[in-house]
């Protein structure tokens, strides 16, 4: 077997093929000393006799295995997104929400959580119309990074969760980071309900509870309370909100990305082929759910009462008697 410094390009781009063809194992062996098998990828497609063969599609990489740092916890996401892997991770998660952002053009663009590092990379958040970021009030997303190339690209504020200093139906497009996991999702939610115009697309980045990420302390997404898949879309639900898409991010080993970013993408995209329960973050773009709580058929009374009409003591002996007619009164006065 050929040893390599770094993964081929191109037999990673055979293995992507290889996926749509066959069934596929992914196996990353490593040891505490001695020598490092870093990655070792078959892939396995049936032939012609029916038989599964296993196919080497990517080369191992022998190296002398060195003891790798301990990551630091982070205090804060400012810090972590300051450092060069919040970098990476950041742009691992634009990789995979890019395809499902909405056309910004012309939109009110709000950024609630921690969400200005995605906001960064969003290339066309240029042409939006109005853009603000919201970071909430969490020991988690309250310090700003005042460093940060991307501090003053917007105005920005702190906000609490139960409370959002927005006109209601004045926001076209929410954008949460670091959100639900921190706080009570039902408030939150009902808030960005009432901001959100009916036309409105929230788009959220979620960490999964059976995901790798939830389980890393060293990354924002680790802190906090995960959501499953269906706790998520039990929680959407209930806060009148429609999943239009859903996909993960993340999914694969974040080690991978000192390979470099192209390992660290090409193994997200080969993880995310095993379902969104074990991927590591929610990427889901959900609208308003208008029609959710109104009747299917006008509801109409169980038993037919005849309608009274009744009038106060004290009004009804100022006027004649009315069951004798409008001209009774103005006879008996004459008389």
């Amino acid at each position: 077997m050929q040893e390599s410094s770094q993964l081929d390009p191109h037999i990673v781009t055979s293995l992507s093929i290889a996926l749509t063809q066959g069934r596929l194992l992914l196996f990353t062996l490593e040891r505490t000393g001695g020598w490092c098998i870093q990655a070792i990828t078959l892939a396995l497609a049936p032939d012609d006799d029916g038989w599964v063969w296993p196919l080497p599609v990517v080369r191992a990489n022998l190296a002398p295995m060195q003891k790798r740092p301990n990551q630091p916890v982070p205090t804060d996401a400012a810090g972590f997104y300051a450092s060069r892997r919040g970098e990476q991770v950041t742009s691992l998660l634009m990789s995979r929400l890019a395809p499902i952002l909405p056309e910004p053009k012309g939109l009110r663009v709000l950024g609630l959580g921690y969400a200005q590092p995605v906001l960064a990379q969003w290339d066309a958040l240029a042409m939006a119309h109005w853009v603000a970021s919201a970071q909430l009030d969490t020991p988690l997303t309250r310090r700003r990074n005042d460093e940060s190339p991307q501090t003053g690209l917007w105005p920005a504020c702190l906000v609490a969760p139960d409370c959002l200093p927005f006109d209601d139906l004045s926001i076209d497009l929410v954008v949460l980071v670091h959100g639900l996991e921190l706080v009570d999702p039902h408030p939150l939610l009902r808030m960005i309900w009432k901001v959100l115009a009916d036309h409105g697309r929230l788009v959220l980045i979620v960490p999964n509870r059976t995901g790798l990420a939830a389980k890393d302390d060293t990354l924002p997404f680790g802190h906090g309370t995960p959501f499953s898949s269906g706790q998520l879309d039990r929680v959407l639900q209930r806060a009148l909100f429609r999943i239009e898409h859903c996909s993960t991010g993340l999914s694969g080993p974040l080690r991978l990305l000192s390979l470099g970013e192209r390992a660290g993408l090409a193994g997200d995209r080969i993880f995310s082929l095993l379902g969104r329960r074990l991927g590591g973050v929610h990427l889901i773009t959900a609208c308003k759910d208008l029609y959710s709580g109104m009747p299917v058929e006008a509801e109409r009374a169980a038993l037919n009462f005849t309608r009274r009409v009744t009038t106060l003591a004290g009004s009804a002996s100022g006027y004649s008697d009315l069951s004798r007619g409008p001209l009774s009164g103005s006879g008996n006065a004459k008389a």
